[in-house]
């Protein structure tokens, strides 16, 4: 489901795959976004059959990327020093998130009940904070939403029910969660 790259290619046959690209933790994000731009347009390119120098990637600002003449292809990136991960979904949404394994911060329980709800904090322990975090980004994207204060709709049943979140298998001391339409695998998961 996770491809290394450029070791490790996503499959001829993978509808839904995510790119981590190790980058030197000292590398400005903006290059490090270059960088991962660059990769996925590689990645594309052999996975649809064309030229990388025949796609071209939009990146509106508040808005889910998007390749320009392949409407219901989703991506979603996320970066952090030293790794960056971006998500591609040949069937429509994908959201994708990343972040250190580290301890919570210390105001966790706020944090958790200002963004995740009181509901999910209601069942939360500290070592619950990160994959929670990284799953609730990844859910937000998947709707083409910013980070922003929990609010009811995010508890609604058709919110919750139009995707389904999967922890990524990542490099030791990272977390990360894909989020694909219900019913929807990536590969590596069938």
């Amino acid at each position: 489901m996770v491809c290394r790259w450029p070791e490790q290619r996503p499959a001829r046959t993978a509808q839904a795959f995510v790119l981590a690209l190790a980058l030197p933790p000292s590398l400005p994000r903006p290059q490090a976004r270059q960088a991962l731009r660059q990769a996925l347009l590689e990645a594309l390119a052999q996975r649809l059959g064309v030229a990388a120098a025949a796609l071209r990637l939009e990146t509106p600002p508040g808005l889910a990327p998007q390749l320009r003449g392949y409407g219901g292809i989703g991506i979603s990136f996320s970066h952090e020093a030293g790794l960056s991960l971006a998500a591609v979904n040949l069937l429509g949404p994908v959201g994708v998130d990343l972040l250190l394994d580290a301890p919570a911060p210390p105001d966790w329980q706020t944090v958790a009940r200002d963004y995740l709800g009181p509901q999910a904090l209601a069942t939360m322990r500290a070592q619950d904070f990160g994959p929670a975090w990284a799953a609730h980004e990844a859910r937000l994207k998947f709707h083409g939403q910013a980070l922003s204060e929990w609010r009811p709709s995010m508890a609604e049943a058709a919110w919750l029910a139009a995707c389904q979140c999967h922890a990524l298998r990542l490099p030791p001391g990272w977390l990360g969660s894909l989020a694909l339409p219900v019913g929807q695998l990536p590969a590596g998961m069938r």
